[in-house]
């Protein structure tokens, strides 16, 4: 039988308390990070209710955790509750004054008629570059900063071939920006030549803007060349006289993918 002195008994006691201490640390963290990934799968799904109901339970616990008030600025936006939406955005700033996302959250619920941020054609998009058919590209002269904010990430956009540029613009055909010269000079001469494009706001920064853009037609004639070679100088070869004037026009999809009903 082993007997153990006083100090050793307070010691061993002191021990298990830590550990006891320890594994409970462990699994409020990993409640705290579980109630995260559902608020965040609350709004992919737009359950938007269920997504206020989630980030307020974080927020019960972690008060200053920036992205729960964020993402319940936009989910009370969402169910029409423009003045806590705003509410959240504010106590982020007030926390965090450079949050860039709480900024351009007010902003664009400033801007908007409508409490509701987000539009129902929102696409969701995993812009993934797939290399020489897909691109990230910042926009050039962008629009006004005022209707810049007003954009969804993962909304549709326009492609609108010009005589030297590409314009983009939202469906309402309000100017959003330009494709840099590089990049509207290849895909003049490819969609002359039968290839079509689709793209998607990626940012929303006013002061750069950024979408993504990826083919969904090539054109037999042209051999497969890629819209976005890794050498951006790359030529292309020019189409002969001798070839069909009859281009297809650009086809631009409206797909109303994960619009709410």
């Amino acid at each position: 039988m082993i007997i153990l002195s006083l100090p050793s008994m307070q010691k061993l006691r002191l021990t298990a308390d830590v550990k006891l201490y320890i594994l409970q640390s462990s699994m409020n963290n990993s409640d705290a990070h579980n109630l995260s990934q559902n608020a965040i799968k609350a709004a992919v799904s737009k359950n938007w209710q269920e997504a206020v109901d989630l980030n307020e339970a974080i927020l019960e616990t972690s008060p200053k955790d920036f992205s729960a008030l964020n993402r319940l600025g936009i989910a009370y936006s969402m169910i029409g509750k423009k003045t806590k939406s705003i509410a959240s955005f504010r106590q982020v700033l007030a926390l965090d004054p450079k949050n860039q996302i709480a900024r351009n959250n007010l902003n664009r619920l400033k801007v908007l008629k409508d409490s509701k941020m987000i539009g129902s054609q929102v696409n969701r998009v995993n812009f993934v570059e797939e290399p020489g058919k897909s691109k990230v590209v910042s926009l050039v002269s962008a629009g006004e900063p005022a209707f810049l904010s007003t954009l969804s990430i993962g909304e549709q956009i326009e492609i609108v071939p010009g005589k030297f540029k590409i314009k983009i613009t939202n469906a309402k055909k309000k100017f959003i920006g330009y494709l840099p010269d590089i990049i509207s000079h290849r895909l003049l001469q490819l969609i002359k030549g039968g290839y079509k494009y689709r793209g998607f706001i990626k940012s929303i920064n006013p002061k750069s803007p950024s979408i993504y853009i990826e083919e969904t037609h090539t054109s037999k004639r042209l051999k497969g060349l890629r819209s976005f070679p890794l050498d951006e100088n790359e030529i292309l070869p020019n189409l002969t006289a001798g070839e069909s004037s009859e281009i297809p026009p650009l086809e631009i999809y409206d797909p109303e993918i994960g619009t709410e009903e």
